[in-house]
């Protein structure tokens, strides 16, 4: 699920991902970092849990488990007219099924198993044992697979700076743009049961971005105004601070060419992308998070980002695939960004239409408007 309540989702179904996702709007608010235990009573073992990282956790834990929602949790209420992932209805705080009880069993075994033999670090997850079903395999399927006896040797990876000078030659030069131009995309953003609607991208340098979402339910912005990150919808602002703001800045990145090498970047191995070898480098952003990026063996271009945050019970994972580069003023930029974190109706899908660069830009568009 995404990490807004389910209460604002129906008010906004296709912010996810696309945007950060956030708790109920308030004109102007600054936004407080909370924990999931103070507002959820009946939270028994993720209390301490940050509340933005509540509903992702669940949705990797059902995806563990090969199960959705109403496995443990009750759905006393749902509209029909909504969409399958948001008929709402959740009497989330009910205990009136027995697998909600397990699953708390489940969860303490899992934090006690990495509290005692792993320095606390989750390196045992719901999807450790259960791989997808509910009912975890004792051993490995029979027969065995064939093949040498022999472990088959490592190959041999190119060093992590010829993968980005690679990356480097084949996005061409990215220069800053000048003062009051930018890079405008425009397409569609499309997501599971029929969602979709048109999208615009602004980017302004590092620090300014902009997006606008039209749905059948209203029109979304939002954007970075250097340290200021803001969204709006149905005439309400609210500015952004914390994780979402720093969320808000990473997926801004998602839509300009890495400019710089990150720190402590490493090539780990290689792996298979529709076909294609891709040489995978890993990087420490901070003590908590990772980021994995998928360099094309071939044109070198960048093929996917996978974003690691380690929480309390097992990480969560942000993955992002680019494809359909295409050259415009003379820099490869993808025409097809695919996003996923977890949920079955989280996956969006833009598909950008036309890409300008060093086009004018009003640099009021990445203000907060005004509130009501």
């Amino acid at each position: 699920m995404n990490i807004v309540p389910r209460r604002l989702r129906l008010a906004l179904p296709m912010v996810a991902t696309a945007m950060v996702s956030l708790p109920t709007l308030t004109a102007e608010q600054p936004q407080q970092p909370a924990l999931a235990g103070a507002t959820r009573p009946n939270l028994k073992v993720l209390q301490a849990l940050p509340e933005s990282q509540l509903f992702p956790l669940m949705n990797l834990v059902a995806d563990s488990l090969g199960v959705r929602c109403d496995y443990c949790h009750l759905q006393a209420t749902p509209d029909f007219t909504k969409t399958p992932s948001n008929l709402g209805g959740w009497a989330w705080s009910s205990d009136e099924k027995p697998q909600k009880q397990k699953a708390r069993e489940m969860m303490r075994m899992v934090l006690e198993l990495n509290r005692s033999q792993f320095a606390g670090e989750s390196r045992i997850t719901c999807f450790t044992c259960h791989r997808g079903t509910t009912q975890p395999a004792r051993l490995p399927p029979l027969p065995p697979p064939g093949g040498s006896a022999v472990t088959p040797a490592r190959p041999p990876l190119p060093s992590v700076d010829r993968v980005w000078s690679n990356y480097v030659a084949a996005v061409g030069p990215v220069d800053a743009p000048a003062r009051g131009t930018g890079t405008v995309m425009t397409g569609w953003d499309e997501r599971p049961e029929g969602r979709y609607g048109p999208v615009e991208i602004t980017i302004a340098g590092p620090d300014r971005y902009y997006v606008k979402l039209s749905t059948s339910t209203g029109t979304t912005t939002q954007g970075l105004d250097g340290e200021v990150a803001w969204v709006a919808a149905a005439d309400r602002v609210q500015r952004l601070a914390g994780d979402d703001a720093a969320r808000l800045r990473r997926i801004a990145s998602r839509y300009r060419p890495l400019k710089e090498r990150p720190a402590n970047l490493q090539t780990i191995g290689v792996e298979r992308l529709d076909g294609r070898d891709a040489f995978v480098a890993t990087s420490r952003i901070d003590a908590k998070t990772t980021l994995a990026l998928s360099f094309d063996a071939v044109t070198g271009l960048l093929r996917r980002e996978v974003t690691t945050v380690e929480t309390m019970l097992l990480p969560l994972e942000e993955q992002v695939d680019y494809d359909d580069y295409r050259e415009v003023n003379g820099v490869q930029l993808p025409f097809q960004i695919r996003t996923t974190e977890g949920a079955p109706y989280g996956l969006v899908t833009k598909t950008f239409l036309q890409i300008r660069r060093n086009v004018p830009v009003d640099e009021t568009l990445f203000r907060p408007p005004s509130g009501p």
